[in-house]
């Protein structure tokens, strides 16, 4: 079972995130008189950026896609079965309230006894990115933007109009407008993996690797084309505790990775 107690290791993930197309990644209505009704994201400086929150929520899902279809293929890693649950119905989630009442009595407030049976009965997407019972170990920074001063303009503003969802037209009198940081913008990308096996770390660069080539959208809006970019330059720093203080006190020593090497370890599972 993987703890925050002590640190083993720590896995910096870091590249580009260039657009090809339009980012629309929203914030609350504009407080400007004539503001956008949907603006984008910005820092106070007024630059744009993509919350951590963001990537993370579309890594995760696509990570449980990838989990799921695992666990129909039966897929095991050294013997352990891969796969999601659905952390939003609690009846399909990997610990329902009625389970977490009986191990509890099980427990018999011995809370160490009862983490360890909440984190054998997890899936393998809970474990890493986080549920009601244990913190994330994987953290994503708020991507800022890298190349500001290539762009003509840090944001433009495009139409829009609300749809009858039962005639599939156009509904009369709900045009609106919608804020996005133009194609060509560049953001930098920080994912921190705390305490995690290389499988795990493999997990999470399949949806890296499709961000990679372009298959995975970023934001609001990508089935009108917005939010599609490739990420570029990823880089895959491992520090172990036996390289920790040389890491912090000069910020060498630390293992490069690549994603090909660690994903295939996965590929090779029986």
């Amino acid at each position: 079972m993987k703890t925050f107690w002590k640190f083993e290791n720590r896995w910096i993930i870091t590249g580009i995130l260039r657009m090809k197309t339009a980012l629309s990644v929203g914030s609350r209505a504009s407080l400007l008189p004539a503001g956008s009704d949907l603006p984008v994201i910005k820092t106070p400086e007024g630059i744009p950026l993509i919350p951590g929150s963001s990537l993370k929520g579309v890594v995760r899902s696509y990570v449980e896609r990838v989990l799921r279809t695992m666990d129909e293929l039966k897929k095991l890693h050294n013997g352990q079965r891969l796969w999601a649950c659905d952390p939003i119905d609690e009846k399909l989630c990997c610990v329902p309230k009625e389970v977490k009442e009986n191990l509890l009595k099980e427990a018999r407030e011995d809370d160490e006894k009862f983490t360890k049976m909440i984190w054998d009965r997890s899936c393998t997407a809970c474990r890493l990115f986080g549920s009601k019972w244990f913190a994330s170990r994987v953290a994503f920074q708020d991507a800022m933007l890298a190349n500001r001063e290539n762009l003509l303009r840090l944001t433009e503003v495009r139409d829009g109009v609300g749809i009858d969802r039962d005639l599939g037209t156009a509904k009369p009198r709900i045009k609106y407008d919608f804020e996005t940081v133009p194609a060509g913008a560049e953001f930098n990308i920080n994912i921190v993996v705390e305490n995690a096996e290389e499988w795990e770390v493999a997990i999470l660069l399949m949806a890296l690797k499709a961000m990679e080539t372009s298959q995975l959208p970023v934001g609001g809006k990508t089935t009108r084309g917005t939010g599609w970019g490739e990420l570029v330059d990823m880089k895959i720093e491992y520090i172990s505790k036996d390289n920790l203080l040389d890491y912090l006190t000069e910020k060498r020593a630390s293992e490069k990775k690549e994603a090909k090497d660690l994903i295939s370890q996965l590929s090779n599972e029986p």
